[in-house]
């Protein structure tokens, strides 16, 4: 099979920490190029990692013959730099949010259509093993009936800028962290989804929010989704309540019970023994940064469009942050950054 040439756009550090080892690392892709705006940064990444770098997408799309661009820039970019590369026939990785509202994340999606390229929204909560064993228990309907959901999402504050601009990353924490949580959800419950209420507030009189809630449907399936940037580890956790059991989880482990037999697992894994004391799980390699970047990585090399987070997912996700801050009373002036 023929190796895909990759550029990289954005040298912060979720280009070079996982997207350029990620995509070194796959037996059907290289790294040939990126892009920085930043020349001081571009100058340390093309002497780290020998690679050529570019200004912006636009140069590094005319000078180099690439096969896939994955998009590692704020929201406020991520329009102009995925139409550019559709455009040249380029397979897209994106991260999250795809856009900063539904309408822009639409156009996203109508090209790659249109285009008939493979793209997928770098979504990361359902490549943990844990979250992998999750959604084929729900999907597979060992719970029974979903009586409630409730899922909380809790970061450290963000150290780059741009975060806190609204015209750069189309809101606060809501557009930041409940991408991850509503892409999982969606894949066991599926996409039609209403908010009946919702809130966000600023702890720091940033413009941008610090702390977001919201209470959604599912068809009928109550979820109460909140999220804020107030923990220094960070802490993620879902719980789920069935007519036939339930279960609690994060990246770590995952406990619940199903017709009355309880289990644990600790990265998707089941204990090795139990000594009496405490159970003993093996070593964990989980690596969910890895596990997505790859299975995109073999989408792109087989020509598969049916990705596990496809850019109509990001439009599904944006349709919900858009109705979030509309609930909360908030007004996103936002405009797309021209980063041709």
């Amino acid at each position: 099979m023929t190796e895909l040439a990759v550029g990289v756009v954005g040298a912060g550090w979720m280009a070079t920490d996982y997207h350029v080892p990620a995509f070194t690392s796959h037996r059907n892709t290289r790294v040939a190029a990126f892009a920085e705006r930043d020349d001081a940064r571009r100058e340390t990444v093309e002497a780290d990692l020998s690679l050529p770098g570019y200004a912006d997408a636009a140069s590094m799309l005319a000078a180099q013959d690439l096969d896939v661009v994955s998009i590692c820039t704020p929201p406020s970019t991520h329009e102009g730099i995925f139409l550019d590369a559709v455009e040249v026939g380029c397979h897209v990785l994106c991260e999250k949010p795809l856009a900063l509202t539904a309408e822009s994340a639409q156009r996203m999606a109508d090209a790659a259509a249109e285009a008939g390229i493979v793209a997928q929204v770098g979504y990361l909560h359902r490549y943990y093993r844990n979250y992998e064993r999750a959604l084929d228990m729900l999907s597979n309907h060992l719970l029974g009936e979903i009586v409630e959901v409730t899922v909380a999402h809790h970061s450290a504050p963000p150290a780059q800028g741009w975060y806190y601009t609204p015209e750069l990353s189309g809101g606060g924490v809501a557009r930041d962290l409940f991408p991850h949580s509503l892409d999982a959800l969606m894949a066991v419950f599926g996409e039609s989804v209403t908010v009946t209420d919702a809130s966000v507030r600023s702890l720091r009189e940033r413009p941008v929010e610090d702390i977001a809630r919201a209470s959604l449907s599912f068809d009928g399936t109550p979820v109460r989704l909140s999220a804020s940037w107030t923990q220094t580890d960070g802490v993620s956790r879902v719980l789920i309540i069935g007519t036939e059991g339930w279960l609690e989880l994060d990246a770590k482990t995952l406990r619940g019970e199903v017709h009355g037999r309880p289990f644990e697992f600790e990265h998707g894994t089941l204990p090795l023994f139990d000594i009496g004391v405490a159970d003993l799980f093996p070593a964990s390699d989980d690596d969910a940064h890895t596990a997505r970047i790859h299975d995109f990585a073999d989408h792109a090399a087989a020509g598969d469009r049916e990705t596990a987070a496809p850019p109509s997912r990001g439009v599904a996700v944006a349709e919900v942050i858009d109705a979030v801050y509309e609930q909360s009373g908030v007004e996103r002036d936002v405009e797309q950054e021209d980063e041709r």
